[in-house]
């Protein structure tokens, strides 16, 4: 075949991807997180405060914000902090538990009540993550399954039950208040710049 014949191909193609759709389509997806990334996050109906020394985005609470750890009053990065009113109605500023292992799921429960809390596999009473303190969080991976997890006081009282169906790679948060208890599937927003 005559080289010839590429010309005009090649610059057919060249012009589809130098496009102004080509270039739209690259601003669907969020920057990468800066290498030394923590990720933080406001749980709260209210307008964020300043939290960790960054002023968090003025978008819908619930989601991670990657921001590098450089621009921070003391996060570490690769670390995840949640930050929410606690039961005194004070911010606390929690470190969540490692996300090291992709291939499993990552549970935290996330205390922001009065007393320890712990999740538990309701229909066996066990214990999938221990006591955890006031204005903590406590962690545990676990196989992709389907179960129903309640999350307790430590008087026993069930602040709320959760029918799941857990998939590989996925990171779900409890969030246990003095009225009861929420889940949390973990989601990501744009990066906090500096």
């Amino acid at each position: 075949m005559d080289r010839s014949n590429f010309v005009p191909l090649f610059a057919l193609v060249s012009l589809v991807f130098s496009t102004p759709g080509w270039a739209a389509d690259n601003e669907l997806y969020d920057d990468p997180p800066p290498e030394d990334a923590a990720f933080v996050r406001w749980l709260g109906e209210n307008a964020a405060p300043e939290i960790l020394g960054v002023s968090m985005p003025d978008v819908q609470s619930g989601m991670f914000h990657p921001v590098s750890a450089a621009l921070t009053d003391g996060a570490q990065a690769g670390s995840f902090y949640t930050a929410a009113v606690d039961s005194k109605g004070h911010v606390a500023v929690i470190q969540e538990p490692n996300r090291a292992d992709r291939s499993k799921v990552l549970l935290t429960l996330l205390n922001i009540s009065d007393s320890p809390v712990r999740l538990v596999l309701l229909d066996h009473n066990v214990e999938v993550i221990g006591n955890t303190a006031v204005n903590d969080a406590g962690g545990r991976t676990v196989n992709p399954v389907t179960a129903n997890l309640a999350v307790v006081s430590a008087s026993g009282a069930e602040l709320g039950v959760f029918d799941v169906q857990l998939r590989r790679g996925q990171n779900l948060t409890f969030v246990a208040r003095s009225d009861g208890a929420d889940l949390i599937e973990n989601r990501f927003g744009p990066n906090i710049e500096g």
